[in-house]
């Protein structure tokens, strides 16, 4: 997250963080392995460069994956991730829950704290579906 604040900026980079953030669930490593070029260090660790611009999948419409996610997680799911989509879905309702808890109980500055979380959560779940609907696994290579 940090190289992608120094590189994109604040705004890019936190989404861009939060998006890998939600990426790391139980199904990272398979997702991660269909990516051309995936690459894992020797302690394990997926390295996910910032730069991943790839041709869409075939079948896969940019613009509806990223509108699907008005719905958290449902353009994730519709890309091909539905771990991810599972993980950005509770996510971002679990921060929603607790804003709208919080404001009830008037207290504003959990509220306000659980509303950015939401909101950069969301907003990284519409990068996250574009980005997957994006990224074309490597065609199978054998018969």
């Amino acid at each position: 997250m940090v190289d992608a604040i120094l590189e994109k900026g604040a705004l890019q980079g936190a989404i861009m963080g939060t998006d890998r953030l939600v990426r790391c669930n139980t199904a990272a490593r398979h997702y991660h392995l269909q990516l051309p070029n995936s690459s894992i260090q020797y302690d394990g660790r997926l390295v996910d460069p910032l730069d991943w611009a790839r041709e869409p999948k075939p079948g896969k419409s940019l613009l509806l994956a990223t509108t699907l996610s008005i719905v958290p997680g449902l353009g994730r799911a519709y890309a091909g991730h539905p771990v991810d989509g599972l993980f950005s879905f509770l996510l971002v309702a679990g921060f929603a829950y607790n804003t709208y808890t919080h404001n009830q109980a008037e207290n504003s500055i959990r509220t306000g704290i659980n509303a950015s979380f939401m909101t950069l959560f969301w907003l990284a779940d519409f990068y996250g579906a574009y980005r997957t609907a994006k990224m074309v696994p490597p065609k199978n290579t054998h018969p």
